[in-house]
Protein backbone atom coordinates (compact mmCIF):
# COMPACT_ATOMS: atom_id res chain seq x y z
CA UNK A 1 0.00 0.00 0.00
CA UNK A 2 2.88 2.69 0.94
CA UNK A 3 4.40 1.62 -2.61
CA UNK A 4 1.29 2.50 -4.65
CA UNK A 5 0.79 5.84 -2.59
CA UNK A 6 4.62 6.98 -3.54
CA UNK A 7 3.89 5.89 -6.68
CA UNK A 8 0.88 8.42 -7.35
CA UNK A 9 2.58 11.00 -5.40
CA UNK A 10 5.75 10.70 -8.05
CA UNK A 11 5.53 13.16 -10.31
CA UNK A 12 8.20 14.10 -13.62
CA UNK A 13 10.27 17.43 -13.69
CA UNK A 14 9.03 18.00 -16.64
CA UNK A 15 5.35 18.05 -16.02
CA UNK A 16 5.74 20.01 -12.90
CA UNK A 17 6.48 23.09 -14.91
CA UNK A 18 3.36 23.24 -16.35
CA UNK A 19 1.27 22.64 -13.72
CA UNK A 20 -0.62 26.37 -12.64
CA UNK A 21 -1.26 27.38 -9.15
CA UNK A 22 -4.85 28.46 -8.94
CA UNK A 23 -3.27 31.81 -6.71
CA UNK A 24 -1.40 32.63 -9.67
CA UNK A 25 1.62 32.21 -7.34
CA UNK A 26 3.74 29.33 -9.73
CA UNK A 27 1.72 30.19 -13.18
CA UNK A 28 4.80 30.14 -15.99
CA UNK A 29 5.57 33.93 -17.12
CA UNK A 30 4.43 32.58 -20.51
CA UNK A 31 1.26 30.81 -19.38
CA UNK A 32 0.39 33.91 -17.67
CA UNK A 33 0.25 36.37 -20.69
CA UNK A 34 -2.56 34.10 -22.15
CA UNK A 35 -4.66 33.43 -19.22
CA UNK A 36 -7.57 36.10 -20.23
CA UNK A 37 -8.12 33.72 -23.15
CA UNK A 38 -9.92 31.28 -21.15
CA UNK A 39 -12.36 34.42 -20.07
CA UNK A 40 -15.60 34.09 -21.42
CA UNK A 41 -17.04 37.86 -22.90
CA UNK A 42 -21.07 37.96 -23.06
CA UNK A 43 -22.32 40.93 -25.46
CA UNK A 44 -25.15 43.18 -24.59
CA UNK A 45 -27.59 42.87 -27.32
CA UNK A 46 -30.21 45.44 -26.09
CA UNK A 47 -27.63 48.07 -25.06
CA UNK A 48 -26.30 47.71 -28.32
CA UNK A 49 -29.65 48.48 -30.18
CA UNK A 50 -30.37 51.43 -27.51
CA UNK A 51 -27.00 53.00 -28.58
CA UNK A 52 -27.90 52.24 -32.62
CA UNK A 53 -31.47 53.85 -32.15
CA UNK A 54 -29.83 57.02 -30.18
CA UNK A 55 -27.17 57.64 -32.22
CA UNK A 56 -29.92 58.28 -35.71
CA UNK A 57 -31.82 60.13 -33.54
CA UNK A 58 -29.51 62.48 -33.05
CA UNK A 59 -28.24 62.44 -36.69
CA UNK A 60 -32.22 62.99 -37.62
CA UNK A 61 -32.17 65.97 -35.16
CA UNK A 62 -28.92 67.25 -36.52
CA UNK A 63 -30.45 67.19 -39.69
CA UNK A 64 -33.54 68.86 -39.57
CA UNK A 65 -31.90 71.76 -37.73
CA UNK A 66 -29.04 71.85 -40.18
CA UNK A 67 -31.85 71.93 -43.05
CA UNK A 68 -33.75 75.03 -41.00
CA UNK A 69 -30.58 76.61 -40.19
CA UNK A 70 -29.44 76.84 -43.80
CA UNK A 71 -33.19 77.97 -45.28
CA UNK A 72 -32.85 80.90 -42.44
CA UNK A 73 -29.24 82.32 -42.96
CA UNK A 74 -29.54 81.30 -47.21
CA UNK A 75 -30.25 84.97 -48.34
CA UNK A 76 -27.44 86.15 -45.80
CA UNK A 77 -24.97 84.18 -46.95
CA UNK A 78 -25.60 84.93 -50.54
CA UNK A 79 -24.99 88.22 -49.88
CA UNK A 80 -21.98 87.87 -47.96
CA UNK A 81 -20.58 85.35 -50.17
CA UNK A 82 -22.28 86.09 -53.23
CA UNK A 83 -20.43 85.34 -56.70
CA UNK A 84 -19.90 88.62 -59.27
CA UNK A 85 -22.77 89.73 -61.23
CA UNK A 86 -22.64 88.45 -64.75
CA UNK A 87 -21.61 90.45 -67.84
CA UNK A 88 -24.76 91.63 -69.34
CA UNK A 89 -24.82 91.53 -73.34
CA UNK A 90 -27.07 93.57 -75.50
CA UNK A 91 -26.89 92.04 -79.28
CA UNK A 92 -26.21 95.32 -81.34
CA UNK A 93 -27.58 95.92 -85.07
CA UNK A 94 -25.35 96.12 -87.95
CA UNK A 95 -24.97 99.80 -89.18
CA UNK A 96 -27.43 100.38 -91.90
CA UNK A 97 -25.66 101.01 -95.46
CA UNK A 98 -25.64 104.62 -96.51
CA UNK A 99 -28.59 105.47 -99.12
CA UNK A 100 -27.92 108.11 -101.63
CA UNK A 101 -29.64 110.97 -100.24
CA UNK A 102 -32.77 112.46 -103.16
CA UNK A 103 -36.55 112.81 -102.91
CA UNK A 104 -38.29 110.67 -100.92
CA UNK A 105 -40.50 108.51 -102.44
CA UNK A 106 -44.13 107.15 -100.92
CA UNK A 107 -44.53 103.47 -101.81
CA UNK A 108 -47.80 103.30 -103.39
CA UNK A 109 -50.35 101.92 -100.63
CA UNK A 110 -51.67 98.03 -101.55
CA UNK A 111 -55.04 97.66 -102.34
CA UNK A 112 -56.40 94.90 -100.35
CA UNK A 113 -60.08 94.02 -101.34
CA UNK A 114 -61.98 93.01 -98.00
CA UNK A 115 -65.14 93.16 -96.32
CA UNK A 116 -64.46 95.28 -92.75
CA UNK A 117 -66.86 95.00 -90.28
CA UNK A 118 -67.74 95.53 -86.84
CA UNK A 119 -66.43 91.95 -85.80
CA UNK A 120 -63.23 92.52 -87.60
CA UNK A 121 -62.65 95.53 -85.58
CA UNK A 122 -63.07 93.99 -82.16
CA UNK A 123 -60.62 91.08 -83.19
CA UNK A 124 -58.30 93.46 -84.47
CA UNK A 125 -58.43 95.26 -80.99
CA UNK A 126 -58.65 91.89 -78.73
CA UNK A 127 -55.13 90.68 -81.14
CA UNK A 128 -53.69 94.13 -80.21
CA UNK A 129 -54.49 93.91 -76.55
CA UNK A 130 -53.37 90.92 -76.29
CA UNK A 131 -49.61 91.93 -77.78
CA UNK A 132 -49.93 94.66 -75.39
CA UNK A 133 -50.53 92.78 -72.33
CA UNK A 134 -47.64 90.39 -72.92
CA UNK A 135 -45.30 93.27 -73.48
CA UNK A 136 -46.15 95.22 -70.24
CA UNK A 137 -45.14 92.41 -68.20
CA UNK A 138 -41.67 93.58 -68.59
CA UNK A 139 -42.94 97.17 -68.00
CA UNK A 140 -42.71 98.73 -64.53
CA UNK A 141 -42.76 102.11 -62.37
CA UNK A 142 -39.90 103.94 -60.82
CA UNK A 143 -41.16 106.03 -58.00
CA UNK A 144 -38.82 109.04 -56.49
CA UNK A 145 -40.23 109.11 -52.79
CA UNK A 146 -39.30 112.09 -51.12
CA UNK A 147 -38.62 112.70 -47.15
CA UNK A 148 -42.50 114.68 -46.24
CA UNK A 149 -43.94 111.23 -48.24
CA UNK A 150 -45.56 108.45 -46.81
CA UNK A 151 -45.88 106.96 -50.67
CA UNK A 152 -47.11 103.70 -48.88
CA UNK A 153 -50.72 105.71 -48.24
CA UNK A 154 -51.14 107.44 -52.16
CA UNK A 155 -54.03 105.81 -53.84
CA UNK A 156 -53.16 107.93 -56.53
CA UNK A 157 -50.87 107.76 -59.50
CA UNK A 158 -47.40 109.05 -58.02
CA UNK A 159 -46.25 112.10 -59.34
CA UNK A 160 -42.67 111.81 -59.15
CA UNK A 161 -42.26 108.99 -61.06
CA UNK A 162 -41.61 107.60 -64.59
CA UNK A 163 -41.86 104.23 -66.33
CA UNK A 164 -39.00 101.55 -66.30
CA UNK A 165 -38.36 98.38 -68.35
CA UNK A 166 -37.13 95.51 -67.11
CA UNK A 167 -34.33 94.68 -69.65
CA UNK A 168 -31.49 92.40 -67.60
CA UNK A 169 -31.03 89.98 -64.72
CA UNK A 170 -27.24 89.58 -63.69
CA UNK A 171 -27.61 87.04 -61.49
CA UNK A 172 -27.87 89.49 -58.32
CA UNK A 173 -29.83 92.43 -59.60
CA UNK A 174 -32.66 92.66 -61.80
CA UNK A 175 -32.06 95.42 -63.47
CA UNK A 176 -34.19 98.40 -65.06
CA UNK A 177 -34.15 100.93 -67.62
CA UNK A 178 -35.57 104.50 -67.22
CA UNK A 179 -35.44 107.87 -67.20
CA UNK A 180 -33.31 109.26 -64.81
CA UNK A 181 -35.37 112.70 -63.57
CA UNK A 182 -37.07 110.72 -60.46
CA UNK A 183 -33.86 110.51 -58.49
CA UNK A 184 -33.59 114.45 -57.99
CA UNK A 185 -35.27 115.36 -54.75
CA UNK A 186 -35.49 111.77 -53.51
CA UNK A 187 -35.10 110.58 -50.61
CA UNK A 188 -35.19 106.96 -52.06
CA UNK A 189 -36.47 104.80 -55.15
CA UNK A 190 -39.06 102.43 -55.08
CA UNK A 191 -39.82 100.21 -58.51
CA UNK A 192 -43.79 98.85 -58.42
CA UNK A 193 -43.58 95.25 -60.97
CA UNK A 194 -46.49 94.74 -62.90
CA UNK A 195 -48.24 92.31 -60.09
CA UNK A 196 -48.34 95.54 -58.23
CA UNK A 197 -45.66 94.55 -55.80
CA UNK A 198 -43.21 96.98 -55.08
CA UNK A 199 -39.26 96.39 -53.88
CA UNK A 200 -36.36 99.15 -53.12
CA UNK A 201 -34.08 99.92 -55.79
CA UNK A 202 -31.03 102.30 -56.17
CA UNK A 203 -29.68 103.66 -59.08
CA UNK A 204 -26.49 101.57 -60.40
CA UNK A 205 -25.37 104.02 -63.25
CA UNK A 206 -26.78 106.89 -65.57
CA UNK A 207 -26.17 108.52 -68.37
CA UNK A 208 -27.24 112.50 -68.23
CA UNK A 209 -26.46 113.17 -71.33
CA UNK A 210 -29.66 111.37 -72.98
CA UNK A 211 -31.12 111.32 -69.23
CA UNK A 212 -31.42 107.98 -68.60
CA UNK A 213 -30.19 105.21 -65.88
CA UNK A 214 -29.86 101.64 -65.07
CA UNK A 215 -31.66 101.04 -61.37
CA UNK A 216 -31.05 97.69 -59.72
CA UNK A 217 -33.23 95.89 -57.34
CA UNK A 218 -32.14 93.50 -55.26
CA UNK A 219 -32.77 89.44 -56.88
CA UNK A 220 -32.90 87.82 -53.76
CA UNK A 221 -35.76 90.14 -52.36
CA UNK A 222 -38.16 89.36 -55.88
CA UNK A 223 -41.04 87.10 -54.68
CA UNK A 224 -41.84 83.77 -56.44
CA UNK A 225 -45.29 85.37 -56.99
CA UNK A 226 -43.67 88.64 -58.80
CA UNK A 227 -40.88 86.22 -60.85
CA UNK A 228 -44.26 84.30 -62.34
CA UNK A 229 -45.81 88.23 -63.32
CA UNK A 230 -42.71 89.42 -65.08
CA UNK A 231 -40.22 88.77 -68.29
CA UNK A 232 -37.28 90.93 -69.13
CA UNK A 233 -38.16 92.77 -72.39
CA UNK A 234 -37.10 92.18 -76.16
CA UNK A 235 -35.32 95.01 -77.63
CA UNK A 236 -36.10 95.48 -81.41
CA UNK A 237 -35.03 97.20 -84.02
CA UNK A 238 -36.04 101.14 -84.69
CA UNK A 239 -34.10 100.96 -87.98
CA UNK A 240 -36.83 98.44 -89.44
CA UNK A 241 -39.75 100.45 -88.48
CA UNK A 242 -41.61 102.57 -91.56
CA UNK A 243 -44.13 105.12 -91.94
CA UNK A 244 -47.53 103.69 -91.06
CA UNK A 245 -45.77 100.52 -89.24
CA UNK A 246 -48.26 99.91 -85.82
CA UNK A 247 -47.43 101.51 -82.68
CA UNK A 248 -48.27 100.66 -79.04
CA UNK A 249 -47.32 102.54 -76.38
CA UNK A 250 -46.87 101.65 -73.23
CA UNK A 251 -46.60 102.54 -69.65
CA UNK A 252 -46.80 106.28 -68.54
CA UNK A 253 -47.64 107.64 -72.16
CA UNK A 254 -50.62 109.80 -70.85
CA UNK A 255 -49.76 110.80 -67.71
CA UNK A 256 -50.47 107.66 -65.50
CA UNK A 257 -48.86 104.30 -64.73
CA UNK A 258 -49.96 100.92 -66.34
CA UNK A 259 -51.53 102.76 -70.07
CA UNK A 260 -51.82 101.57 -73.25
CA UNK A 261 -52.75 102.76 -76.34
CA UNK A 262 -52.47 101.98 -80.09
CA UNK A 263 -51.56 104.00 -83.50
CA UNK A 264 -49.13 104.11 -86.04
CA UNK A 265 -45.32 105.14 -86.83
CA UNK A 266 -45.51 108.94 -88.09
CA UNK A 267 -41.83 109.19 -89.01
CA UNK A 268 -38.82 107.45 -87.99
CA UNK A 269 -36.50 110.05 -90.28
CA UNK A 270 -35.91 112.67 -88.21
CA UNK A 271 -32.63 112.68 -85.78
CA UNK A 272 -31.30 114.63 -82.89
CA UNK A 273 -28.19 116.03 -82.67
CA UNK A 274 -26.82 115.32 -78.68
CA UNK A 275 -23.25 115.60 -77.30
CA UNK A 276 -20.78 112.96 -78.94
CA UNK A 277 -23.86 111.59 -81.42
CA UNK A 278 -27.04 111.60 -83.16
CA UNK A 279 -30.01 109.55 -82.44
CA UNK A 280 -32.63 108.32 -84.42
CA UNK A 281 -36.40 109.21 -83.29
CA UNK A 282 -39.37 107.54 -83.39
CA UNK A 283 -42.70 109.73 -84.26
CA UNK A 284 -46.62 108.59 -83.33
CA UNK A 285 -49.52 110.07 -84.35
CA UNK A 286 -50.68 108.87 -80.69
CA UNK A 287 -51.61 111.49 -78.39
CA UNK A 288 -49.99 111.95 -75.01
CA UNK A 289 -48.68 113.84 -72.23
CA UNK A 290 -45.84 116.91 -72.35
CA UNK A 291 -44.16 114.70 -69.49
CA UNK A 292 -45.17 111.16 -70.64
CA UNK A 293 -42.66 108.06 -69.61
CA UNK A 294 -42.69 105.15 -71.36
CA UNK A 295 -42.01 102.87 -74.41
CA UNK A 296 -43.09 101.88 -78.00
CA UNK A 297 -43.69 98.78 -78.89
CA UNK A 298 -44.38 96.97 -82.44
CA UNK A 299 -46.49 94.07 -83.27
CA UNK A 300 -43.88 91.56 -82.05
CA UNK A 301 -44.26 93.02 -78.41
CA UNK A 302 -40.48 93.78 -79.06
CA UNK A 303 -39.09 97.74 -77.98
CA UNK A 304 -38.49 99.96 -80.59
CA UNK A 305 -37.92 103.58 -78.76
CA UNK A 306 -38.15 105.12 -75.49
CA UNK A 307 -40.60 107.75 -74.84
CA UNK A 308 -39.17 110.80 -73.87
CA UNK A 309 -41.31 114.13 -74.48
CA UNK A 310 -38.44 116.46 -73.81
CA UNK A 311 -37.16 115.75 -77.29
CA UNK A 312 -39.93 116.72 -79.19
CA UNK A 313 -40.49 120.05 -80.65
CA UNK A 314 -43.00 122.87 -79.05
CA UNK A 315 -45.19 122.54 -81.57
CA UNK A 316 -45.89 118.76 -81.56
CA UNK A 317 -45.41 118.22 -77.80
CA UNK A 318 -48.55 116.20 -77.48
CA UNK A 319 -47.52 113.69 -80.38
CA UNK A 320 -45.23 110.79 -78.49
CA UNK A 321 -41.79 110.52 -79.38
CA UNK A 322 -39.25 108.47 -78.38
CA UNK A 323 -35.32 107.33 -78.26
CA UNK A 324 -34.89 104.39 -81.17
CA UNK A 325 -34.00 101.21 -79.60
CA UNK A 326 -31.12 100.44 -82.03
CA UNK A 327 -29.16 103.67 -81.05
CA UNK A 328 -30.01 103.10 -77.39
CA UNK A 329 -28.23 99.67 -77.21
CA UNK A 330 -24.76 100.43 -76.95
CA UNK A 331 -25.66 102.39 -73.69
CA UNK A 332 -28.16 100.06 -72.15
CA UNK A 333 -24.93 97.79 -72.31
CA UNK A 334 -22.46 99.89 -70.34
CA UNK A 335 -25.14 101.20 -67.81
CA UNK A 336 -26.34 97.49 -67.05
CA UNK A 337 -22.68 96.72 -66.31
CA UNK A 338 -22.04 99.69 -64.08
CA UNK A 339 -19.85 101.55 -66.59
CA UNK A 340 -20.10 105.02 -67.61
CA UNK A 341 -20.95 105.97 -71.31
CA UNK A 342 -17.63 107.12 -72.55
CA UNK A 343 -18.28 111.00 -73.21
CA UNK A 344 -16.03 113.99 -74.76
CA UNK A 345 -19.07 116.51 -75.04
CA UNK A 346 -18.49 117.36 -79.08
CA UNK A 347 -21.84 118.33 -80.69
CA UNK A 348 -21.02 118.72 -84.21
CA UNK A 349 -21.94 117.57 -88.17
CA UNK A 350 -20.75 116.08 -91.01
CA UNK A 351 -18.54 118.38 -93.44
CA UNK A 352 -20.46 117.67 -96.83
CA UNK A 353 -19.23 117.44 -99.74
CA UNK A 354 -21.05 121.11 -100.38
CA UNK A 355 -19.87 122.32 -97.36
CA UNK A 356 -16.25 121.14 -98.58
CA UNK A 357 -16.50 123.66 -101.64
CA UNK A 358 -16.45 126.40 -99.09
CA UNK A 359 -13.26 125.59 -98.20
CA UNK A 360 -14.10 123.92 -94.59
CA UNK A 361 -11.40 120.56 -94.55
CA UNK A 362 -13.40 117.32 -94.42
CA UNK A 363 -14.21 115.52 -90.85
CA UNK A 364 -16.57 116.57 -88.25
CA UNK A 365 -17.38 120.30 -87.80
CA UNK A 366 -17.78 121.27 -84.07
CA UNK A 367 -20.57 123.13 -83.90
CA UNK A 368 -20.15 123.89 -79.91
CA UNK A 369 -18.93 122.48 -76.98
CA UNK A 370 -20.12 121.04 -74.04
CA UNK A 371 -19.96 123.18 -70.50
CA UNK A 372 -17.32 121.25 -68.28
CA UNK A 373 -16.62 118.37 -70.78
CA UNK A 374 -13.56 116.87 -71.12
CA UNK A 375 -13.67 118.60 -74.86
CA UNK A 376 -13.68 121.65 -73.40
CA UNK A 377 -10.58 121.04 -71.12
CA UNK A 378 -8.75 119.92 -73.68
CA UNK A 379 -9.25 123.70 -75.56
CA UNK A 380 -11.20 122.33 -78.61
CA UNK A 381 -13.80 125.02 -79.71
CA UNK A 382 -16.61 125.77 -81.72
CA UNK A 383 -15.59 125.70 -85.62
CA UNK A 384 -13.01 122.93 -84.91
CA UNK A 385 -12.71 120.45 -87.19
CA UNK A 386 -11.69 116.91 -86.00
CA UNK A 387 -9.85 114.92 -88.98
CA UNK A 388 -8.67 111.94 -87.22
CA UNK A 389 -8.96 110.11 -83.41
CA UNK A 390 -6.13 107.86 -82.62
CA UNK A 391 -4.96 106.04 -85.86
CA UNK A 392 -9.10 106.89 -86.97
CA UNK A 393 -9.81 108.92 -89.98
CA UNK A 394 -12.82 110.94 -89.24
CA UNK A 395 -15.01 111.47 -92.14
CA UNK A 396 -18.37 112.05 -90.79
CA UNK A 397 -20.45 111.65 -87.31
CA UNK A 398 -20.41 108.44 -87.29
CA UNK A 399 -17.32 107.43 -87.98
CA UNK A 400 -16.27 109.67 -84.56
CA UNK A 401 -19.23 108.28 -82.36
CA UNK A 402 -18.63 104.45 -83.16
CA UNK A 403 -14.73 104.97 -82.62
CA UNK A 404 -15.73 106.53 -79.06
CA UNK A 405 -18.27 103.97 -77.67
CA UNK A 406 -15.04 101.29 -78.35
CA UNK A 407 -13.12 103.29 -75.28
CA UNK A 408 -12.42 103.17 -71.70
CA UNK A 409 -13.96 105.66 -69.96
CA UNK A 410 -10.69 107.87 -68.33
CA UNK A 411 -8.63 106.85 -71.40
CA UNK A 412 -6.12 109.39 -73.37
CA UNK A 413 -6.65 109.66 -76.90
CA UNK A 414 -5.36 112.08 -79.40
CA UNK A 415 -7.58 114.35 -81.67
CA UNK A 416 -6.71 115.72 -84.55
CA UNK A 417 -7.86 118.78 -86.11
CA UNK A 418 -7.57 122.23 -87.94
CA UNK A 419 -8.45 125.57 -86.96
CA UNK A 420 -9.20 128.56 -89.11
CA UNK A 421 -6.37 131.29 -88.22
CA UNK A 422 -5.32 134.67 -90.54
CA UNK A 423 -4.27 132.67 -93.58
CA UNK A 424 -6.27 129.70 -93.27
CA UNK A 425 -6.84 126.62 -91.63
CA UNK A 426 -4.02 124.89 -89.58
CA UNK A 427 -3.15 121.42 -87.95
CA UNK A 428 -3.78 121.59 -84.23
CA UNK A 429 -3.70 118.69 -81.14
CA UNK A 430 -5.67 117.81 -78.92
CA UNK A 431 -5.42 115.69 -75.82
CA UNK A 432 -8.47 114.60 -74.39
CA UNK A 433 -9.18 112.46 -71.67
CA UNK A 434 -12.47 110.15 -72.01
CA UNK A 435 -14.79 110.83 -69.02
CA UNK A 436 -18.70 110.19 -68.48
CA UNK A 437 -21.45 112.50 -68.10
CA UNK A 438 -23.25 111.92 -64.58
Amino acid sequence: MEEHKDSKEEVHPEESMQRTDVQGENVDEDAREYLFLQETIKRDRRAERRGFFKMAGLGLVFGVCACFSFSALKPSMDSLFHDDPQQVTIPQEEEPEEEEEGPEVEPEPEVVQQTLDADSYRQMQKSLTSIAVAANRSVVEIVGVTSDQDWTEETNDYKNSVSGIIVADNGQELLVLGKSSVVKGASGLQIIFNDGSNYPAVLKKSDENLGFGIYAVNRADVKDSTWAQIETAVLGSSNAMSKGDVAIVLGKPFGYAGAMGFGSVASGKNMLDLADGQYRLINTDIAGSKNGSGFIVNLQGEVIALIDQSVAEEDSTELIIGFGITDMKEKIEFLSNGEGVPYIGIRGVDVTEDIENQGIPKGLYVKNVETDSPAMTAGIQSGDVITSMGETEIDRFATYHSVLMGMSVGKEITLKGQRQGADGYVDIDFNVTIGVKE
